[in-house]
Parts: C-alpha cells; structure tokens; sequence
C-alpha cells in the first residue's frame, strides 16, 4: 500500500470529514472556559450524529416496516407519487435523486398494473417539480419509446399520467391528492402510497387522514440489510451518515407535529 494511497484516505477522513468540525469544536473548548461544556456537548453531538451506528438507529424505525416486497391488491384505484426536489435547467432528467427513484418506482407499478399515477407536488421554485417529472417522463418517452399518456384529470382502468401541481409540503400532498379523485367521484379512494422509505410513515398519517385506504410501496432507502451490523467503520465519521441523522431528525420532528395538531 503506497504512501499517497494511505495520506489520501487519512485526509479523506479526517479533511473531508465531519472530524475536522469535531476537532475544532474541542480545540476551542480549551480556550474558553466560560464555554466549554457547550464547546464540548455540540463536539459530542456532532459526533454522534455523524456515525452510522446512530444515524441507522435514528433511520431503522422508519424505514424497516416498509423495506418489503409490494403485494398487488387488485381493489386499489392508482398511483399516488410524491414529489420531490427539482434540478432546473439540467441537460436531462430534471428531477433530483430521490424524487426520480419515487418517479421510476411508481412509473413500474402504475405500468405493470395498468394503474394510473397521479404525481403529487409543485414546490416553491417557479420551475415546479411537477413541471420536472412531466419533462422526465417525456425524457423517457422519446428516449425509450415507451408510451406516456398524459391526462388532465384521472383516468381509472388503464395507465396514464396525472399532475396535481398546487401542493407544497405533505400535508398538501394529500389534501390536493383527494380533491382529485373527489373530481372523478370517489370519497375513498384505495392507492399504491409511493415515496421515499424515511418518509413513508408521515405520508401514511397524512393521507388516512384525509381517508385514503393507503398500500405503502416504499422507494429510495438509506439502509441495508447490514444497517444493523456494528463494526469500526460504524464509529467513523461521515458527511453521509450526518445527511440520514438530519433527515431522520427532520421526519420525527414531521410527526411531532402531527401529534401537537391533532393529527395523531
């Protein structure tokens, strides 16, 4: 192992990591003394929150229930998508990562089933995520030749794609998502739920409450069948690892606020 390969990963780990904060946050503990246990709880902290051994801790309840194969249930009306975010004025597929794998996810079943998919969510940016998934989807039309019917409301019994563009979080989501089967005159309607894993449970309260019969067809998962394995490497530092804990902090700080609304 040469000399350049081992200097690259220790700057690799220690440079480009979270230590490099954790370091100093100590570093600084020492100078102030008035400070110091708050110097040292957010070194700590940031610690914390930065190893996969929390960060899976924090995500496994989320995820977990949900990681499992989808069972189709002939009784369910569409294909309920959430968006996420959108890339404008990207040279292709304009929506982001984890939006694109709820596109694709949900774009197999509503396919394979002869559903259709109703895509749920506008954003704050004059360039709509939906606006991005109708681009994708025209992206994949012309590319693969794959038929991508668009429809201005829904059409049950065969597959086409629908938009509902107004939402902006959530809780809009299913609001704006009932209105559109209310349209078409169904008060319950019964839908392949489809969105990211960390997000699925959320989206469940949310949408039973405005009286979707919900099937959660879970996407996009942060975690493996090895998330519950401890090693070494699940003490190390990682920028990665402190995405899952804000992300998994952000859900539970979501449902919070679904209790404290009377949601739950």
């Amino acid at each position: 192992m040469s000399f350049i390969y081992i200097a690259s990963k220790l700057f690799t780990y220690v440079v480009l990591s979270p230590l490099i904060f954790i370091i100093l946050f100590l570093i600084a503990s020492f100078y102030v003394k008035k400070f110091r246990i708050f110097f040292v709880a957010v070194a700590l902290s940031f610690y914390a929150l930065s190893i996969s051994y929390v960060s899976n801790i924090l995500l496994l309840p989320l995820e977990k229930p949900y990681n499992k194969v989808l069972e189709q249930n002939n009784s369910v009306n569409a294909v309920v998508v959430l968006s996420g975010e959108s890339i404008e004025g990207s040279a292709n597929i304009p929506i982001a990562s984890d939006a694109y794998k709820r596109a694709m996810w949900g774009l197999m079943i509503a396919k394979s089933q002869n559903l259709p998919l109703l895509f749920s969510g506008a954003g704050l940016e004059i360039y709509t995520e939906a606006d991005a998934f109708l681009d994708s989807m025209k992206e994949i039309k012309n590319n693969l030749h794959v038929d991508m019917p668009i429809s201005s409301t829904l059409t049950l019994g065969s597959f086409s794609l629908h938009v509902e563009n107004r939402s902006l979080d959530t809780y809009q989501n299913a609001k704006f998502s009932k209105k559109a089967f209310e349209n078409i005159g169904i008060d319950r309607p019964v839908v392949y739920l489809v969105t990211s894993a960390f997000h699925m449970k959320r989206s469940i309260v949310l949408y039973k409450y405005f009286g979707f019969e919900v099937i959660p067809a879970a996407t996009s998962f942060r975690l493996d069948n090895r998330a519950e394995e401890v090693g070494i490497l699940s003490f190390v530092p990682k920028f990665g690892a402190l995405n899952n804990s804000y992300t998994a902090l952000h859900e539970y700080a979501g449902l919070l606020s679904l209790v404290l609304r009377g949601i739950i």
